[in-house]
């Protein structure tokens, strides 16, 4: 899954000039990755490796970056 995401993030940024600063990602999705950083126990730690914000959706069936903007209380606007 870390390798997918890390993918993810590569390909947004050669086809959108920007680094992603979201990737939406399940439950099950982010188990996955947590497994995969076995020294990592604190879910700002996986932000931090990630270079990215971590929204979980049950409706995210894929993996999927985006640029999304945040208003001063760092809520997700559109």
């Amino acid at each position: 899954m870390l390798s997918h995401i890390v993918n993810l993030v590569s390909d947004y940024e050669r086809h959108h000039g920007e680094r992603p600063n979201l990737v939406y990602m399940n439950e099950t999705h982010y188990s996955y990755l947590r497994e995969e950083m076995p020294g990592v126990w604190d879910h700002n730690d996986v932000v931090s490796m990630l270079g990215i914000d971590i929204a979980l959706s049950d409706e995210a069936i894929r993996p999927h970056v985006a640029t999304v903007s945040y208003c001063s209380e760092n809520i997700l606007i559109s």
